[in-house]
């Protein structure tokens, strides 16, 4: 659409705009104040009908006594002498309804008294509830009365007459005379019958006032206006209205497209003039315009094509600078490694991280967190010239290009000494520890994004490895692809049937009865086959997926637990929880449900965790141990020996057994330095009085040793390898069998199925 077009519909806009705003509001004000004026009138005309019922009720009320105390009245009233005084009151009055009442408000006798009124008259006067002047309104049938009440002079006490008045038409005909407006009443039971018709699609304007209220419903007077009268003015104003916005709006098509023409072309050669500022062309001021607004418009655009380039020229620095440091960003640091590989000159990058930042950030605050960062990006500036660029990578991570195609160990030596100097953080000195990951152009790698990954591949060994640094390796980066693989698929093993559970039996020493068995968790990548535990649980720790492990090997090992149960086998079954688990607050709450839902008693689920998890968070962990051990649930420490817990930590561990690591089983004889340990370790627990679990026994003459030391319970190739659940059930039976024709330790042939895993 042309800027000429948008300006005269611009324009028409404005002035319809503006005239439709102020005939609405001209129609909306005198709709307004019509409808308060014609509201104001209608309650004029309720308050008239209102006086005139209540001036009728008041003349009709004191003919009622004036009546009532001049009939004569015999001493004795008969049902004759009744309706003589009733015929005289109804002469005498004009009424059309009479009714003569005793004390109780019993009527004696009536003329014309409709049944739905009798409950009305015998109440009348008794209840002092009436609200026209002591003259009560009653509704029947769809008419209308005013009931008055009058005491007779009589020898019988509180003998009462009660006349009834119909209320005629007439009465509301000259209240619309009087007020103009029609005025009528109505109850909830039905309308005054002679009332004028009205169309039934006919929108009237109405007001009510309640006169009377009682059981038979409510009675209200009515006054009301049709809409079509009311609004007759109205609809002629907004008529002339319409007419005269029509007249103005052709006007103002014709002004509108003159200005149009006359606007039009300057501007087009100010588009023209913007478009080029778009395209990053340099304007031509000569062929601009140069006077008046358009003028100043073609300044101002000449003015912004410059401060444009400046911006871009700032912008594209700051997007390189790293906000906290000053130094370069990543993509600065991708940028530079590519302008390094084009040379082709071979150079070295050194990705260095500081350790235990999430510990400095927790024990000092974000504040001196970010000071520490800070002084390492300026020691990192202050380097030797080798340094091309320093640039910080993310969070605590940082790069070094340098121009060097290698660095000698005394350049990593002083640049560890420079950058973990002291830092001042309150007053107070703290120490740092770096790690370096290094990488070389060309020889490890052609493209920045490759050199970069594998610097962080080298960093990450030199962490892990408790190292000040470390240089990539080849097969490192399809070690680092593997675990990203493994922690990727490790997510979804349970979904799709990948994982399978191992049983391996644990003997008791003395007797040979299967006391329980531990259950072990195998994986069967589809791609990579079979992975081991020590793998794939420390990546499910390391990537937080350990949870999802951990409910499918509780919820499997019951399920088989149960079954086994069933089949009428005495076992226990042991499970391995991580230190993660332990700090997990629904792993009770977990254990507890799959109990519950496979029916297993807590002495017959034995929780196995390491010494090193324990010792990760002493207070968490024993409150979760005490937790299962409440439940009933037996515990045990696996790989005892292999941590560093010390005997008063130990004692206060609400544990069951000791699991010696098999690391210990190798060659143990009576003279090895093993068996000095593993003594010592039987005497321990004896002394605690736990039982001890020997783990990968397998020799006759270490299963021996073991019994004469005194251990409780045996587990290793000297019985079984580890089992599917199938051929495990079938192990047990034929263990049972075996065991009672007193079969010694090491007579179970090792392996012998093809379901061994």
């Amino acid at each position: 659409m042309s800027f000429r077009t948008r300006l005269m519909l611009v324009m028409l806009l404005l002035t319809t705009s503006v005239q439709l705003v102020v005939g609405w509001e001209v129609l909306s004000t005198l709709r307004a104040s019509t409808l308060h004026t014609a509201e104001q009138e209608l309650s004029v005309s309720l308050t008239v009908a209102r006086h005139l019922l209540d001036s009728r009720a008041d003349q009709r009320r004191d003919r009622v006594e004036r009546i009532a105390s001049s009939l004569d009245i015999p001493g004795t009233l008969t049902p004759e002498d009744a309706d003589r005084l009733l015929d005289q009151a109804m002469e005498r009055s004009g009424a059309d309804i009479a009714a003569l009442r005793n004390a109780d408000g019993r009527i004696l006798a009536s003329r014309h008294l409709p049944l739905s009124m009798i409950g009305e008259v015998s109440s009348l006067g008794r209840d002092h509830d009436e609200s026209l002047g002591g003259v009560k309104l009653v509704a029947s049938g769809g008419r209308f009365h005013q009931l008055a009440v009058g005491r007779l002079n009589s020898n019988e006490p509180a003998h009462s007459l009660v006349l009834g008045f119909l209320l005629s038409p007439a009465l509301f005909d000259e209240i619309s005379r009087l007020t103009g407006k029609q005025a009528s009443i109505r109850s909830s039971l039905g309308s005054l019958d002679e009332l004028q018709p009205t169309a039934a699609d006919e929108p009237w304007l109405e007001k009510s006032n309640i006169v009377e209220e009682g059981t038979n419903g409510t009675i209200e007077v009515v006054a009301r206006q049709s809409f079509e009268e009311l609004f007759a003015p109205f609809r002629a104003l907004r008529r002339h209205l319409l007419e005269t916005f029509a007249a103005t709006f052709l006007v103002t098509v014709v002004v509108a497209i003159l200005i149009a023409r006359s606007a039009s072309l300057p501007v087009w050669s100010l588009v023209g003039a913007a478009r080029s500022v778009g395209r990053g062309q340099r304007l031509d001021a000569e062929s601009l315009p140069k006077k008046g607004e358009a003028g100043l418009l073609s300044r101002t655009l000449i003015q912004l094509q410059d401060d444009i380039a400046q911006r871009e020229i700032e912008l594209h620095r700051q997007s390189r600078l790293d906000q906290l440091t000053g130094l370069g960003n990543r993509g600065q640091a991708n940028e530079d490694v590519e302008a390094a590989i084009a040379t082709g000159t071979p150079f070295t990058l050194v990705r260095l991280t500081v350790n235990h930042m999430r510990r400095i950030n927790d024990t000092f605050g974000h504040e001196l967190g970010d000071q520490v960062l800070r002084t390492l990006a300026e020691r990192l500036l202050a380097l030797p010239t080798a340094k091309r660029g320093a640039y910080r990578l993310s969070g605590d991570e940082f790069l070094l290009l340098l121009d060097v195609p290698r660095v000698a160990p005394l350049w990593i030596a002083d640049t560890y000494r420079r950058l973990t100097r002291p830092i001042l953080l309150a007053g107070s000195p703290l120490s740092i520890q770096c790690a370096l990951g290094e990488v070389r152009f060309p020889e490890h790698g052609r493209e920045a994004n490759l050199l970069l990954r594998r610097a962080e591949i080298a960093l990450e060994h030199a962490r892990a490895e408790r190292s000040i640094h470390r240089c990539y390796l080849h097969g490192q980066d399809e070690h680092h692809l593997r675990r990203l693989t493994l922690v990727r698929d490790l997510q979804h093993a349970t979904g799709r049937a990948e994982l399978q559970l191992c049983f391996q039996p644990q003997v008791d020493a003395v007797s040979g009865r299967v006391t329980g068995v531990e259950a072990l968790m195998r994986w069967g990548h589809p791609a990579l086959g079979n992975i081991s535990p020590d793998e794939f649980i420390g990546l499910a720790e390391g990537s937080g997926n350990v949870q999802g492990l951990t409910n499918w090997l509780i919820n499997s090992a019951c399920q088989q637990l149960s079954q086994w149960l069933e089949q009428g086998l005495d076992l226990r079954m042991g499970i391995n929880v991580s230190a993660m688990d332990l700090e997990e607050p629904g792993l009770v709450a977990r254990v507890r449900a799959v109990m519950t839902r496979y029916g297993i008693e807590g002495r017959r689920l034995c929780v196995e965790v390491t010494e090193s998890a324990i010792m990760q968070s002493p207070e968490r962990s024993v409150r979760t141990l005490q937790a299962l051990q409440n439940m009933g649930v037996e515990l045990a420490i696996d790989d005892f020996g292999t941590g560093y817990s010390s005997l008063a930590q130990l004692k206060r561990l609400p544990v069951h057994e000791l699991k010696i690591d098999k690391s210990f089983m190798h060659d143990l004889t009576p003279q090895s330095e093993a068996a000095v340990i593993v003594s010592s370790t039987i005497e321990l627990a004896r002394s605690l009085e736990l039982r001890v679990v020997a783990e990968g026994v397998e020799s006759v003459g270490v299963a021996r040793f073991l019994q004469e030391a005194g251990c409780t319970t045996l587990q290793g190739y000297i019985y079984s390898k580890p089992l599917v659940a199938e051929a495990m059930g079938e192990w047990l039976h034929e263990h049972a069998a075996r065991h009672q024709h007193g079969a010694e330790p090491g007579e179970d042939p090792a392996g012998h199925t093809p379901d061994a895993c």
